[in-house]
């Protein structure tokens, strides 16, 4: 497959996805069609097959798109071991700008469930994976520490696109969540 060609299949894959997502983030999702989705994207029920296999895949790739990959969760780990706040300021505001508007949706009460489950999953499987944990402790211990900082993560995100954003800057948000993980809770 040609440059060209490959630019093209990937807008298309892209327009069908962000019109399932316009119709998604308006309407209830019950009533959603792929004839809907293919007539607001400009394509031929065909086109749609060709690149989902139903509506469940379809909303699954959106979603994943969306779970935090290795590399960003490593970079963020990166800075806070570092005591970066300007590089953690930075990952949250880049986090935001391209995936802000689908996470606060999808973290809200008219969400998605499975999002939410496929996160904290992701987010556990990170944490395992990248932060120094001792490992060498009973399994109990290991599954607590994991579950309660996925916690934090996953509360953090709830917290931000639930009503931080309205409350504080982005610069203040990181602040207050350093502020435990440097510092702990007590009052310094």
């Amino acid at each position: 497959m040609g440059k060209k060609q490959a630019e093209v299949t990937t807008e298309t894959k892209q327009n069908i996805m962000d019109a399932y997502w316009q119709l998604y983030s308006s309407d209830n999702i019950n009533r959603i069609t792929v004839k809907m989705i293919t007539d607001r994207a400009g394509y031929n029920r065909g086109t749609f097959y060709a690149y989902f296999l139903d509506m469940e895949d379809l909303k699954a790739q959106i979603e994943d798109e969306l779970l935090p990959s290795e590399e960003s969760f490593k970079k963020l780990k990166d800075a806070t071991l570092a005591k970066n706040s300007r590089q953690i300021l930075e990952i949250f505001m880049e986090l935001d700008e391209l995936v802000g508007e689908k996470l606060s949706f999808l973290l809200s009460h008219r969400g998605s469930l499975s999002f939410q489950s496929k996160l904290k999953k992701t987010l556990k499987a990170l944490i395992v994976k990248h932060l120094p944990l001792d490992l060498k402790e009973p399994a109990r211990i290991v599954d607590y520490k994991t579950d309660m900082l996925c916690g934090l993560f996953y509360e953090t995100l709830l917290y931000w696109y639930g009503k931080g954003k309205n409350i504080f800057t982005i610069e203040e948000m990181t602040a207050l969540i350093m502020e435990p993980i440097f510092h702990g809770l007590a009052e310094r």
